[in-house]
């Protein structure tokens, strides 16, 4: 790339201390508030409204609309965003590394409509990545309005912080939020520069989503855990496996992108969604709750609130992956970053499960973190999201513990093929 993006550190005049507070404080607060109304509103109608509506069809009726959600999903991208390259859970990264750090604004209402098809039809998929478009289209027309007063880097900030107020909206966590612009963009480095903005952006989006429609957790404790020795030894079997079923899952997506780029997009659509419709049948079966729906908030509740034999967690999170999977071959429009945590509840109740510790949903909500953490490679966001929900120290501890060693067993592998090494000065 010949243009410096955001590597470029050139001199530029210093900011007065109105225009310090203006762009520091003001504008992230404004951008944290609009993103948190775009993406409370975007969810109610999807998961609230139309995946309801879904699921409250008899018989195998929801099972066999699935299909739609690849489909429609297709002729969205086709005739309203008119391209598909780079991927709605690329453009945010791609648009960080570019020179002038501006997104292709036609294209965001497209890319959030496609988005809300594929959730809305069943598709195993969520609306984090269009959620951090949104925030960052805020912060981008912001910039642009006031262009004339406000330096390259700062811009930059303003699209950063609007998409760790998208995350913090649509996943209810301020503190994975206001992590999650800052990382996102690399595999092993953080633009910490933008930590004040960032931390502001989150807070007001999630306070806003949480009064308009109320916030939405993976994994909510139901009790303290008990500390000992057979909890630690859980605690090392969730990290261990969420670190290693978060490489597989990347290795199992970039293949499926791979070979992707050899047939039609209506013939990969189409077969994806015959797939995806006996998914759904399958963890129907299996569970009774349509568990490859949506984000992984159907699934995670039936995990959390059932105690289900061994062998049934473990065909379900086969399901529920496999889900998530064909969406990513056949084109969804959503993003993976809650079906990963959703992974990795699995993960936790299974290892639960094995060592006799169901009681307080600690390891599921570990899980979450450490899948999560490992497949987008953001382990100081998912140890937010650790002390954000641990509820005692112990538990914060082995946490962070859980995510180190997920990160470490990922190894270079990444879920995102935009994301760049590390950010170098």
């Amino acid at each position: 790339m010949s243009a410096p993006g955001p590597r470029s550190h050139a001199a530029a005049a210093p900011l007065g201390f109105g225009m310090q507070v203006a762009l520091h404080l003001v504008a992230p607060a404004l951008i944290g508030m609009a993103t948190g109304a775009s993406v409370a509103l975007a969810s109610w109608l999807t998961e609230g409204r139309a995946l309801a509506a879904l699921m409250s069809l008899p018989g195998p009726w929801p099972a066999l609309c699935s299909p739609l959600a690849l489909l429609a999903t297709l002729a969205v991208v086709t005739w309203v965003t008119r391209t598909s390259t780079p991927s709605t859970s690329e453009l945010y990264i791609v648009t960080y590394y570019s020179a002038d750090a501006h997104l292709p604004l036609r294209q965001i209402p497209g890319r959030v409509l496609g988005a809300m098809t594929t959730v809305a039809f069943g598709g195993s998929q969520g609306l984090e990545s269009p959620s951090a478009l949104m925030g960052a289209a805020f912060g981008d027309l912001l910039a642009r309005a006031r262009r004339a007063l406000v330096p390259d880097d700062e811009r930059r900030s303003l699209l950063v912080c609007g998409a760790s107020g998208g995350i913090a909206a649509v996943f209810s966590s301020p503190a994975l939020g206001m992590l999650y612009g800052m990382e996102i963009p690399f595999r092993r480095d953080v633009d910490a520069r933008r930590l004040v903005s960032c931390a502001l952006a989150a807070t007001c989006a999630f306070l806003v989503r949480d009064r308009l429609v109320g916030a939405r957790h993976l994994v909510t404790l139901a009790a303290p855990a008990r500390i000992d020795g057979v909890f630690l030894i859980g605690v090392l079997l969730v990290a261990v496996a969420c670190g290693l079923g978060a490489r597989l899952f990347a290795w199992a997506g970039a293949a499926l992108k791979r070979l992707a780029r050899r047939g039609t997009p209506l013939g990969r659509a189409a077969g994806a969604g015959i797939v995806l419709a006996g998914l759904a049948l399958a963890g129907h079966a299996l569970t009774g709750h349509w568990i490859t729906f949506g984000p992984g908030y159907i699934a995670a509740d039936w995990i959390t609130g059932a105690r289900g034999p061994l062998w049934v967690l473990c065909l379900a999170l086969l399901v529920r992956a496999c889900g998530t999977l064909t969406c990513v071959y056949g084109g969804g429009g959503g993003g993976v970053f809650t079906s990963l945590a959703c992974c990795g509840v699995f993960v936790g109740e299974i290892v639960a499960v094995l060592i006799g510790r169901q009681e307080s949903h600690v390891l599921p909500f570990l899980g979450a973190a450490c899948f999560l953490g490992a497949g987008y490679r953001i382990p100081l966001a998912c140890m937010m999201l650790v002390l954000e929900g641990a509820g005692s120290l112990p538990v914060a501890v082995a946490g962070l513990l859980a995510v180190a060693i997920g990160q470490t067993l990922m190894g270079r592998d990444s879920v995102s093929d935009a994301q760049h090494e590390e950010r170098l000065d």
